[in-house]
């Protein structure tokens, strides 16, 4: 049986991405930067991983076995995820194993490892990408487009439910149901989030972009991401192991104090990647208190 190739593998993980720029975490890889990628691997760290994922990982960051893990990420020089940046953005074409099995996982790309992806362990369809327009007719030579059995799937059941909510709207004309009505109340353009205080507003860009600082719409962090208040009564680790943090922490925007966050990434405000909570900063910041 024929290996798949590098180069098949690239373009696998490239289609990956794209779709993985709308998810769940599109906040990270709309336009990511080396520092961006790094907080989302801290993320997925803390999420938990499968032992296929943590070989990447340790492979990657070139873990030790016998030290903090995290840490040894929090550690890890960021200009290290240059070409990982550069090669998502489009800056370069190709790039290390090493960085596309990390990829991979950051996009969740099912067919990964690149030797799981090789010796064909999981089903890679390629299908033709023919155009209906005159001028790709002439292109006799056109390049296939890679997809794993999970693409296609994803891509029936998005035409199922297209067909269903199709449906739904006509139904709605027929019994005289206004398009301006429909548009609002069941289709809201909330296409972006702002910091509201300690938690993030889905919002109509087109609404809000005069007067608010908007970001582009993470379900994640809408749902997760809210600025607490911490006691000696909050619980910071998960099962007491300072390797889990369930609070992080950074400067408030005039610096006077610090402010705590439920989940790792970038403060809402200022922009500062935010830490894990420590024994320490409990011990001198919150507990002396």
């Amino acid at each position: 049986m024929k290996n798949n190739t590098i180069e098949e593998y690239i373009r696998a993980v490239k289609a990956k991405y794209e779709e993985a720029k709308t998810g769940e975490y599109a906040s990270f890889l709309l336009n990511p930067s080396p520092a961006e990628l790094k907080i989302l691997c801290l993320l997925l760290f803390d999420n938990g991983m499968s032992k296929q994922d943590q070989e990447i990982v340790d492979h990657f960051f070139d873990l030790n076995e016998n030290a903090n893990k995290r840490k040894q990420i929090e550690w890890f020089h960021v200009d290290k995820l240059k070409p990982i940046s550069n090669f998502l953005k489009g800056k370069t074409e190709t790039t290390r194993v090493a960085n596309l099995d990390l990829i991979a996982f950051l996009v969740d790309f099912n067919s990964r490892p690149f030797r799981k992806f090789r010796t064909g362990e999981e089903i890679v369809k390629l299908t033709a990408d023919y155009s209906i327009n005159e001028s790709s007719r002439k292109d006799k030579h056109r390049e296939p487009v890679i997809e794993n059995s999970e693409s296609v799937f994803e891509d029936f059941k998005k035409r199922i439910i297209s067909k269903r909510i199709a449906l739904v709207v006509l139904s709605l004309f027929v019994f005289g149901s206004v398009s301006y009505g429909i548009k609002n109340n069941f289709f809201p353009k909330r296409n972006c989030m702002v910091w509201a205080k300690d938690h993030y507003n889905a919002v109509d860009y087109d609404t809000v972009k005069d007067t608010a600082e908007v970001i582009v719409l993470n379900q994640y962090l809408l749902d997760n991401f809210k600025k607490i208040t911490v006691s000696d009564a909050t619980l910071f680790f998960k099962n007491g192991d300072c390797n889990h943090p369930l609070v992080w922490y950074g400067k408030s925007p005039n610096k006077s104090e610090y402010e705590y966050f439920t989940r790792p990434g970038l403060h809402p405000v200022t922009g500062k990647t935010l830490k894990p909570i420590s024994r320490y900063i409990i011990k001198k910041y919150i507990l002396s208190k």
